[in-house]
């Protein structure tokens, strides 16, 4: 996703909803610690970061999906 020698800035936790099998997925968004990366969910959601990161149902391999919901970790 980013180059290993980079920190990262925010993490967050994306719930998606599979809109062939309708199946609820989690998937963990890690954003470098990069001048234009989003820092809190306002910004991640605000953002085309957000729409360029892939996605592909567990299930079954379906790359579209309905954004559920977003929440920050803290970062250890």
């Amino acid at each position: 996703m980013f180059d290993e020698g980079s920190t990262v800035r925010a993490r967050f936790i994306v719930r998606l909803r599979c809109h062939n099998c309708l199946k609820t997925t989690t998937r963990a968004i890690e954003s470098p610690d990069l001048e234009d990366a989003p820092c809190n969910v306002e910004e991640l959601l605000e953002s085309a970061w957000l729409q360029r990161q892939s996605f592909a149902c567990g299930e079954c391999e379906n790359p579209i999906a309905t954004l559920v919901s977003v929440k920050q970790e803290d970062i250890a």
